[in-house]
């Protein structure tokens, strides 16, 4: 009787797991570990750091050009994929954030990152693809940024 109640026990005890991202875009630069990577064109700057902790993206944006940079904030989406299925999850800031003046930067933690944390479901995440795409007024013309992420996933 008492292997049959440690047996009920293990069986419900599931894997806790936690992630890590990297960006997988050409041209991303690895900053120091546990350090957000960097992103840029002529015109903008992006450090994206994925906090699984806080459940959040934090994405510090800089402004390259000489006009004003606009953030369609309420438009960011990370879309993830298993290979045959999409969904997509719309992100918002944590504050309400504005435009980006010439030469400085912004950071915005993107909320809601949920994701499982134990179980077959959480580690069903590894080598996950996922794309966050940052939409942009840059020179008065909207332009859609898009960074890849890939996740690793670690048993706790």
């Amino acid at each position: 009787m008492k292997a049959l109640a440690l047996a009920v026990v293990l069986a419900g005890c599931a894997s806790h797991y936690g992630y890590t991202f990297h960006v997988t875009d050409p041209g991303a630069r690895a900053g120091a570990p546990g350090g957000p990577e960097t992103l840029e064109d002529a015109d903008v700057k992006a450090d994206v750091l994925v906090d699984p902790k806080a459940e959040a993206i934090v994405l510090t944006l800089t402004n390259k050009t000489d006009q004003i940079l606009a953030v369609e904030w309420n438009d960011i989406r990370l879309t993830r994929t298993d290979g045959r299925v999409s969904a997509v999850t719309t992100l918002r800031p944590d504050t309400d954030l504005g435009w980006i003046q010439p030469g400085a930067n912004l950071v915005a933690r993107l909320l809601p990152l949920a994701l499982p944390r134990s179980g077959d479901a959480a580690a069903a995440y590894e080598g996950r693809r996922f794309d966050l795409q940052v939409p942009l007024i840059v020179r008065r013309e909207t332009k859609l940024y898009h960074y890849s992420l890939v996740a690793h996933v670690r048993v706790l």
